[in-house]
């Protein structure tokens, strides 16, 4: 299961940046570390980690199987008649077919999860991003992520301080 799970839920409510105070400073956060370093991103994680695993292994012995096949066909496809080579060819072809019909369902479900899960985060994310800002006086905050900033001085950081403020205000 890819590392970033809840980035696209996250990254809805951080592309517009938070206004804390007017004296016009800026800082930025990196959501993707939010997520990971927090205990509730770590948390959420855990807890799709725990619910979809399972399935993904599942879905990783059909792919091996697929995979196999297809080696022994590119392998043994000299030595075969039309009819053994159009035979297995449709055989791995119906293989792929109902690997992709069970795992249709499975990715779309993950993904309402994901949404779910992602909601769970955006309040406190939201929170703490807000409270730094308070503290530290900014007047923007931005994610990281933000497509078009090409450069973001490293000083202008507060993704720690977030993680921090989130930490220790949820569970």
């Amino acid at each position: 299961m890819p590392r970033p799970i809840l980035f696209l839920a996250l990254s809805f409510f951080m592309v517009l940046p938070t206004l804390a105070a007017n004296n016009g400073s800026v800082g930025y956060v990196d959501m993707q570390k939010v997520l990971e370093q927090s205990k509730l991103g770590q948390r959420l994680q855990e807890q799709l980690r725990k619910e979809f695993e399972p399935k993904a292994r599942q879905f990783a012995e059909d792919e091996k199987q697929i995979q196999t096949m297809q080696q022994s066909l590119e392998r043994d496809k000299a030595l075969m008649s039309k009819d053994q080579l159009a035979k297995k060819e449709k055989e791995i072809q119906a293989l792929i077919e109902n690997y992709q019909k069970k795992t249709l369902p499975i990715q779309q479900e993950l993904m309402k999860v994901q949404q779910e899960k992602g909601r769970e985060i955006v309040v406190p994310a939201r929170e703490a991003v807000n409270a730094v800002a308070k503290q530290k006086k900014l007047g923007m905050v931005v994610e990281r992520g933000l497509s078009g900033l090409l450069y973001l001085d490293d000083s202008l950081e507060i993704t720690a301080d977030v993680i921090k403020e989130m930490d220790a205000k949820t569970k």
